[in-house]
């Protein structure tokens, strides 16, 4: 019996989140934006004629879009936003780049299926707008910021650091 209620215990306490779970623990809340782009979307959206072919070939490469920003929330929403992010099962993913600014933590990560990026997640962490950027699909990182720098939504500003990491 001890045995099997130190296991339960341990169980829970070791308990992983999903991105799922932050972005529904979030969803529809006072001062949260949350945006999910399938993959039926990216097709349509790979369509749309564009000045700028990079971004078109990078939209082509995505199965899917995740975004969640913490505009105007409150502090409790922030503290409930980092630990969950602590619980994210990052130990997965290669770390691409960690940047450290005051108390901001912006932490690039990806996971590589048969030596292709195949996962792509960006946290930002200790700010007044914490994000939660996860892209998925065959990713090429040059196009990845490319297109970051095409995007006019909050977090994606964030993408054009990766070209200053690659030179």
């Amino acid at each position: 019996m001890v045995i099997l209620f130190a296991f339960l215990s341990l169980a829970v306490s070791s308990q992983q989140m999903s991105i799922n779970d932050i972005i529904s623990k979030f969803e529809g809340k006072e001062g949260v934006t949350t945006v999910v782009l399938s993959k039926d979307m990216m097709e349509l959206a790979s369509n749309v004629k564009s000045d700028n072919a990079d971004f078109g070939n990078f939209i082509k490469s995505i199965s899917g879009i995740k975004i969640l920003v913490l505009e105007h929330s409150s502090q409790s929403q922030r503290d409930s936003f980092a630990t969950m992010v602590k619980m994210l099962p990052v130990s997965d993913y290669k770390d691409l780049m960690t940047v450290k600014e005051g108390n901001k933590l912006i932490k690039m990560v990806v996971k590589e299926n048969k030596g292709k990026i195949s996962d792509f997640l960006l946290l930002v962490t200790g700010d007044k707008e914490p994000v939660l950027i996860n892209i998925t699909g065959n990713i090429d990182m040059k196009k990845l910021s490319s297109a970051g720098k095409n995007m006019n939504m909050t977090g994606f500003e964030y993408l054009a650091r990766l070209d200053k990491k690659s030179k």
